[in-house]
């Protein structure tokens, strides 16, 4: 028993202090529970991330939990410099718990560990400063009977 949402498509991240602006697209999500297990949310599939300014890229395959065995929020990713065609960093790991990082030196190190990370408090504008078709003002009546 599941739902998928098949995500389309992509987003733009800049990074101001560094004048940077990433394009990405989104992995698919899942909603999944089977007869024996408690329900889990899920990622599948490929993404992108490419910065114009630099060349740099990546590919991002969320895997996502064979039937029988297997690891939940697997992520594997490879990390390429301009006009390269072999990474020159690739990653493996949850995307919700640790991530390693093997570079092409040899090095092995931990890339990110996401347990470890702070939580950081949203900040988004009241309500009565939002525009009419921004998201939060938007469902806030469906928000509303949600809760």
């Amino acid at each position: 028993m599941s739902i998928g949402v098949h995500n389309i498509g992509q987003g733009c991240v800049t990074c101001l202090d560094h004048d940077e602006h990433y394009i990405l697209t989104f992995p698919n999500g899942y909603g999944r529970q089977s007869i024996l297990t408690v329900p889990w949310i899920e990622l599948g599939g490929e993404c992108s991330i490419s910065c114009s300014k630099t060349g740099y890229n990546a590919s991002i395959v969320f895997h996502t939990k064979p039937f029988y065995g297997g690891k939940k929020h697997r992520v594997t990713a490879e990390i390429f410099s301009p006009n390269d065609k072999k990474p020159f960093c690739s990653i493996e790991g949850e995307w919700n718990g640790v991530m390693y990082a093997k570079y092409s030196t040899g090095e092995n190190a931990v890339f990110i560990d996401t347990k470890k990370m702070p939580t950081i408090k949203k900040k988004v504008r009241k309500l009565e400063d939002q525009d009419d078709f921004e998201s939060r003002c938007l469902w806030k009546d469906v928000t509303y009977n949600l809760k």
